[in-house]
């Protein structure tokens, strides 16, 4: 999967030892001034700015969980089944909700002084390092969209999933637990917000969860919190940088990638065996998550970690898209 020029690692002349690292100067000057005008078009190309990672990787995914989900009627709903118009009427319902609800964890995430070092190295393309906002202009569009957000969550009918959200980004950011061994397991509890909300929202907020739905939306946490961490092979020498206790850095990378392996295959017969599907759709996430494995095994460079994750990412959507299938 080629990678767009912001999203390319270091160069081979590039100093990758992070007790060396110097920050460059931002590249542009911030969008937001004193002048009340520069916030009518400031915000909205910020908004974009911090977000527009995630679209492919999180917001898409967590999306397509709901939308999947309540396709596949009373499986994981109760009550009479939403129809497809239905359904396809709330999609951009269900996409605001997670692109809100990222935006906030992106600004609380990238705000501190730590992480703006870190992203330097790891992800320099972000707003703040890019010169575009400053750690002062994320504290405040904070302070205005967490408020903001719970109302729009109380109006939906997503009130406790986005508290339950909220809690768990105080947690990671401000209580630094993305620093140690909790960074893992509170990504995966917050994915039970994410996507526990997307399909409320997707079939309708009247409808409760049945068992099964119950059962997958925490198997798929599961998923996250055993497979997720693929995400920090290529972001080793800022988590280094930061001395945060990744697991690719405490099992070391080839017993990482070892295990991302073995738990992707477990998960993609588990999950396909859930739904009980038919050997087409069974083939699905097993030869995509074993051609995953592999290539996280046999490709070790950080150019080929940002494809291995973004493959992750699209096999978390064939996951997702099994209750649906298992309707055919």
């Amino acid at each position: 999967m080629a990678l767009s020029e912001k999203q390319r690692p270091l160069g081979a002349g590039a100093n990758t030892d992070p007790e060396n690292q110097t920050l460059p100067s931002p590249p542009h000057k911030p969008v937001l001034t004193s002048d009340p005008r520069s916030w009518v078009t400031g915000v909205p190309f910020l908004i974009w700015q911090f977000t527009e990672n995630d679209f492919p990787t999180f917001i898409i995914p967590n999306s397509a969980f709901g939308i999947f989900g309540a396709l596949a009627g009373s499986r994981l709903l109760e009550g009479p089944p939403p129809t497809v118009e239905e359904i396809m009427w709330r999609i951009p319902i269900v996409i605001g909700y997670n692109w809100y609800m990222t935006f906030i964890f992106d600004l609380a995430n990238q705000r501190g002084a730590d992480s703006v070092q870190e992203d330097a190295v790891n992800k320099p393309w972000r707003p703040i390092p890019m010169g575009y906002a400053t750690m002062d202009h994320a504290r405040k569009l904070i302070l205005a969209f967490i408020p903001l957000a719970l109302a729009c969550n109380y109006a939906l009918g997503v009130w406790h999933e986005g508290i339950w959200i909220m809690v768990l980004i105080w947690m990671y950011n401000d209580l630094r637990g993305g620093d140690h061994m909790l960074r893992d397991p509170l990504i995966a509890a917050g994915s039970l917000g994410f996507n526990g909300g997307s399909l409320k929202l997707a079939g309708g907020h009247d409808r409760a969860m049945t068992k099964e739905g119950k059962m997958w939306v925490v198997m798929i946490a599961l998923v996250i919190l055993t497979t997720g961490y693929i995400q920090d092979l290529k972001d080793q020498v800022g988590d280094k940088l930061r001395s945060r206790k990744s697991v690719p850095i405490l099992l070391g990378d080839g017993l990482c990638r070892i295990v991302i392996a073995g738990f992707i295959l477990f998960w993609a017969f588990v999950c396909a065996s859930f739904f009980q599907l038919k050997w087409w759709a069974f083939a699905l996430p097993v030869v995509l998550g074993a051609g995953i494995g592999l290539n996280g095994l046999l490709r070790r460079n950080r150019e080929a970690d940002y494809a291995t994750w973004r493959t992750w990412c699209f096999w978390l959507i064939v996951l997702f898209a099994l209750p649906a299938l298992s309707r055919f």
